[in-house]
């Protein structure tokens, strides 16, 4: 996969430099991404799907730590809960894509989510508390996922364009160890 866009001469995936940029030397991923590089129009279009089918949201935080094992999910659900009993709407976006665990938190395993005219329809944890992750897509539950960079960008994409979340007081992101793909992508796109 590509080393994330770090903006210090790092991999710049994503943008109309991909695949040209100094930091793309030795990148086996190179030729695939300058051959597939965005337009700039795209880039803009992309950045204004993703401004508009955010625009209901009033907060977006995300939970993150650089080591596994700290109680990422476990914190998540916690703040997710206080704050639906406290009368906030809350979604939750899962994107530890290859470990997904926040579906065990929330007590909804074995759910789906379900696409309709308006997107993809999260989970319904409470009334005002849902939740959208990976595991709702996988037929089974403990199927691994090993997906590179940019498929797992491209489905955080799509969680924050195409997912239905309705008007949100509070947009928590469940995210996986590390510094990966998975938190600057998400940064980069709220």
């Amino acid at each position: 996969a590509p080393p994330s866009n770090t903006g210090d001469g790092g991999c710049v995936h994503g943008t109309e430099m991909q695949g040209k940029a100094e930091g793309c030397e030795g990148c086996p991923s190179k030729s695939q991404c300058a051959s597939s590089a965005p337009s700039p129009s795209l880039l803009k279009k992309e950045t204004l799907d993703i401004t508009s089918s955010t625009s209901s949201i009033t907060r977006k935080i995300l939970i993150l730590s650089g080591k596994g094992g700290v109680g990422k999910s476990t914190l998540c659900s916690q703040i997710a809960f206080t704050l639906s009993e406290r009368g906030y709407n809350v979604g939750v976006m899962d994107v530890d894509i290859c470990g997904p665990s926040a579906p065990r938190m929330f007590g909804c395993v074995g759910r789906t989510i379900h696409h309709s005219s308006s997107g993809w329809s999260p989970v319904y944890v409470k009334e005002n508390l849902s939740l959208i992750s990976t595991a709702f897509m996988l037929n089974e539950e403990d199927a691994a996922v090993v997906w590179r960079g940019p498929r797992k960008n491209g489905l955080i994409k799509q969680f924050l364009t195409e997912v239905d979340w309705g008007e949100l007081d509070y947009l928590l992101v469940d995210t996986p160890p590390g510094t990966s793909d998975e938190h600057i992508s998400t940064v980069q796109y709220l």
